[in-house]
C-alpha cells in the first residue's frame, strides 16, 4: 500500500508493510494529540450521548469540521511543504470550533449532521461487508459514492424526524467508530482504516491479520454497549426539547400545606365578597337613618 493512494497521506502516517502492533516509531505528535482529542469524544458520545445532548452538538460538529478541513487541505497537491503539520492541526481545530458553535446554537444542524455521518459510517460498513462476502462488488466507486450518499441523506432526515431515538443510535454508533479508528492509529497506524477505503475505491488491498479484525470488532461491540447503556441509564428520563420549570421541584409543597393554603384562598374569597357586599347595604341604611330624621 502506497501512501500516496489515500486522501490523508500525512495525517495517519502509514509504515511500508509494517502492519506490525506495537511500531510506534514515527507516530506524530500534532497527529497523536488530535486523535487524542477525538476518542475523548468517542468516549462521552458513545457512553453519555444523548444525556449531554449540547455537548455532543458541538462536538459533533468540531469533529466533523476539523476532519473534513484537514483532509481538504492535504489532498492538495503540495499542502504538506507550504504549510506545517502543526498549521494543517491548528487550521483544521479552527474550523472544527467554528462549525461546532453553529452546530451548538442552531441544533436542527447538528442533528442533521450527526445523521449524515452515521449514515456514511453505515453505508461504509454495508458495502465493505457486501464485497469482503463476495454477495456484491460494484463497478465503480460512483457507485459507492451514490450508496454513501443515499444513506447519508435518509439518515439525516430520520433523525430530524424521531430526535432522540436516533440521537441515542447515531451517537452511540458514531463515537464507537471514532474510537475504534483511534485505537488502529495507535496499534497498527490505520491498517483497518485504510482497508476500509480501498473498499470504496474498488481496489484490491491485502487480507488484515487477525488482530486487525479484533480491532475492528470493537466498533460494534461498542456500539451496542454504549447503545444499551445510554437507553437504560444515561439517556433515561431526559428530552433535549423539554423546557426549564421556573420553579424548582427540590422542596416539594406537603399536604398539609396544601391544605393551608386552600383555607387561606377560602377565606380571602369570603372576605372579599362580604366587605362587596356589606358596603353598598350600610350605604343604603344610613341613607334611611338620615331621611327618618329629617321627617
Amino acid at each position: 500500500m502506497e501512501n500516496g493512494s489515500y486522501p490523508f497521506p500525512t495525517l495517519i502516517p502509514l509504515q511500508p508493510g509494517g502492519n506490525v502492533p506495537g511500531n510506534r516509531s514515527d507516530y506524530d505528535p500534532w497527529t497523536a494529540s488530535l486523535l487524542s482529542l477525538y476518542s475523548a469524544f468517542g468516549l462521552l458520545a458513545t457512553f453519555l450521548g444523548y444525556r449531554v445532548f449540547k455537548a455532543l452538538m458541538f462536538l459533533n460538529g468540531f469533529v466533523f469540521g476539523s476532519l473534513i478541513v484537514i483532509l481538504i487541505i492535504l489532498a492538495e497537491e503540495g499542502s504538506e511543504e507550504s504549510i506545517p503539520r502543526w498549521g494543517i492541526t491548528l487550521i483544521g481545530l479552527g474550523a472544527g470550533f467554528l462549525l461546532g458553535t453553529i452546530t451548538l446554537l442552531i441544533q436542527y444542524v447538528g442533528i442533521f449532521i450527526l445523521g449524515f455521518i452515521a449514515g456514511v459510517l453505515a453505508g461504509i460498513a454495508s458495502l465493505s461487508a457486501l464485497q469482503y462476502s463476495l454477495i456484491y462488488i460494484p463497478t465503480s466507486p460512483w457507485i459507492c459514492v451514490v450508496v454513501l450518499l443515499l444513506f447519508a441523506v435518509s439518515s439525516s432526515l430520520a433523525n430530524l424526524c424521531f430526535q432522540k431515538s436516533l440521537t441515542i443510535v447515531c451517537s452511540s454508533f458514531y463515537g464507537a467508530a471514532i474510537i475504534s479508528a483511534t485505537l488502529d492509529y495507535f496499534i497498527e497506524h490505520s491498517v483497518m482504516l485504510f482497508w476500509l477505503w480501498d473498499k470504496i475505491k474498488i481496489t484490491v488491498s491485502p487480507e488484515p491479520s487477525w488482530y486487525s479484525w479484533l480491532l475492528l470488532a470493537t466498533w460494534p461491540s461498542l456500539f451496542i454497549l454504549g447503545f444499551i447503556t445510554q437507553i437504560l441509564v444515561t439517556g433515561k428520563g431526559t428530552y433535549h426539547e423539554r423546557p426549564f420549570e421556573r420553579k424548582s421541584r427540590s422542596n416539594p409543597e406537603t399536604r398539609e400545606e396544601r391544605k393551608q393554603r386552600k383555607y387561606r384562598y377560602l377565606y380571602q374569597v369570603r372576605t372579599c365578597h362580604g366587605d362587596v357586599i356589606s358596603q353598598p347595604v350600610a350605604k343604603k341604611y344610613v341613607h334611611q337613618v338620615n331621611d327618618e330624621s329629617f321627617a
